[in-house]
């Protein structure tokens, strides 16, 4: 049986995911074929033909069609009146077909965590901007089934609250999240002139009337301009607010429940510092986090309704890795290289071996291996790396990239070590680089390019699962440099999508200060 999910073009992130009897096969996102940053509120359709290729299947073959959206005809608010989205002359089928089913938003965003956590039964909250009719919603996953216990209305976004922070500092609204949460180590909290926040709720409530007003008093900062101390407690204070919030919706969810699992989803998901924080309450022994957990992840989290819908069972996959994008052959890489009439490049026996040497003398390499991650992280498969022990470093990279310096950069670090680096205690593990953790002293002295402002690392455990030729090279830099860890970020430039191809990767390479890049059995140098 196979199934098909699709956000809906009214999405950010579109993105495509095939399900074969309950087990994924492919997923994708549109960004990274059409090279448009996140792609927003555009059809997935090559996402979708590479689903299909992957298979080696049509859409004549596909039994179901699961779109992250509760209707066909999406809709938003513009110059004080509706429009319609017409989703059918946007995807590759008809809207009206019977086996297009619609799901809701944030229940699409639910289980894509929950079904593929590997956990019998979890909390669930999935929290973003907006999506539907809603905000986010709270609720519970048994086996095969799900409850929603409470839902947050639009008005009330969690969500759009970090999002409006963001477009006061200068930044991106629903873009540069992020910044605000690397931000926030710089600035103080200050809870007492945020009282906009109702916490006498089970689920605290925020009043955008008084939310306005504060925002207000802060001076709004253009894009390029200097941080003053107020932005920068701005930032903090949001993050305080949402780490906070979430934290008390998480407890409120237990004390229904019981359950001392929590799976997360939405975009908001994607804030590593409030996820290490929830991994940390006294009632959370298992925390699962979708990589994909923005709107790309509802074209998994379709699919996966539409299969426990039309069969009654729970699908059987766990998801390990996030490995599920295109790869590109040996042979293929050498053909692209020869036809673009490269010649500083070499084939090597063991590109695990040679990157690992050339990170130990000090160079920032671009590293393309095996099949393309999907959410916004890269993992080890389409990852720019450098040596973390150099304090330089962090700059470096980031100049490289066109990232603002302050940013943070994460480490992926072998998994049986990562608790001698961060107070990763009862964790386990933090495969997907969605927990921020506080270091020890160990990791400041040693790996001083991948700690943040405020003393956390945002780190990747590489385990056994998926790209087994990254774990052998943190292995090999272990032996060269006393530690299995490096600094690891996406193999981008600012503004731009991950690289999917050959030609991406090597565009981007010749674009900026790398060093080398190893891409597949091939390295490329200047």
């Amino acid at each position: 049986m196979l199934v098909l999910g699709v956000t809906h073009p009214i999405s950010w992130n579109p993105a495509a995911a095939l399900l074969d009897n309950g087990e994924l096969v492919a997923m994708a996102e549109e960004e990274r074929f059409n090279r448009f940053k996140y792609a927003p509120r555009i059809a997935p359709s090559q996402a979708i033909a590479y689903c299909l290729a992957e298979a080696g299947a049509t859409l004549k073959d596909v039994d179901a069609i699961g779109v992250g959206w509760e209707r066909a005809e999406a809709q938003w608010k513009k110059t004080k009146r509706y429009a319609w989205d017409y989703l059918a002359s946007r995807l590759p089928f008809d809207r009206r077909d019977r086996k297009v089913a619609y799901v809701r938003h944030h229940l699409a965003h639910a289980v894509a965590s929950y079904f593929v956590s590997g956990l019998p039964e979890a909390n669930v909250i999935s929290l973003d901007g907006y999506g539907g009719a809603e905000a986010g919603l709270l609720g519970m996953g048994r086996g095969a089934d799900f409850e929603t216990w409470t839902s947050i209305p639009t008005r009330l976004s969690w969500g759009h609250m970090y999002g409006k922070v963001t477009e006061r500092l200068g930044f991106g609204f629903h873009r540069d999240e992020g910044k605000v949460m690397g931000l926030a180590a710089y600035g103080t909290p200050q809870p007492e002139e945020a009282t906009f926040v109702n916490w006498n709720r089970a689920i605290p409530a925020i009043d955008p009337k008084k939310f306005r007003a504060f925002l207000e008093r802060v001076p709004a900062r253009r894009p390029g301009d200097p941080f003053l101390p107020e932005h920068k407690d701005l930032a903090a204070t949001a993050q305080d607010l949402l780490e906070r919030g979430v934290a008390q919706m998480a407890r409120a969810l237990h004390r229904k429940s019981g359950l001392r699992a929590l799976c997360l989803a939405g975009g908001v998901a994607l804030n590593c510092s409030m996820n290490g924080r929830l991994a940390s309450l006294d009632f959370v022994d298992r925390l699962f986090i979708n990589p994909a957990s923005h709107d790309a992840g509802t074209a998994l989290g379709a699919a996966l309704w539409v299969y426990r819908d039309k069969t009654g069972r729970r699908p059987t996959g766990v998801l390990h890795h996030p490995f599920y994008g295109p790869r590109i052959s040996s042979d293929q890489v050498k053909a692209f290289l020869e036809e673009a009439g490269i010649t500083t490049c070499g084939r090597v026996e063991d590109p695990a071996l040679e990157a690992a040497d050339r990170l130990a003398r000090g160079e920032v390499i671009g590293w393309f291996q095996a099949r393309m991650e999907f959410g916004p992280r890269a993992l080890g498969n389409r990852s720019i790396l450098a040596d973390p022990g150099e304090a330089g470093m962090a700059d470096r990279v980031n100049d490289i990239k066109g990232r603002e310096r302050w940013r943070p950069l994460s480490p992926s670090i072998l998994a049986e070590d990562a608790g001698e680096y961060v107070e990763i205690d009862g964790v386990r593990e933090s495969p997907f680089m969605l927990m921020a953790f506080p270091s020890r002293e160990t990791a400041r002295r040693r790996l001083p390019a991948v700690v943040h402002a405020d003393g956390s690392a945002r780190l990747q455990t590489v385990g056994v699962n998926g790209q087994k030729r990254f774990r052998r090279l943190l292995e090999l830099f272990k032996e060269r440099k006393g530690y299995g860890a490096v600094l690891n970020t996406s193999f981008n430039l600012a503004g731009q999508p991950i690289v999917c191809t050959p030609r991406d990767a090597v565009g981007t390479f010749f674009a900026s200060g790398l060093d080398a890049l190893v891409i597949e059995d091939w390295v490329v140098w200047k």
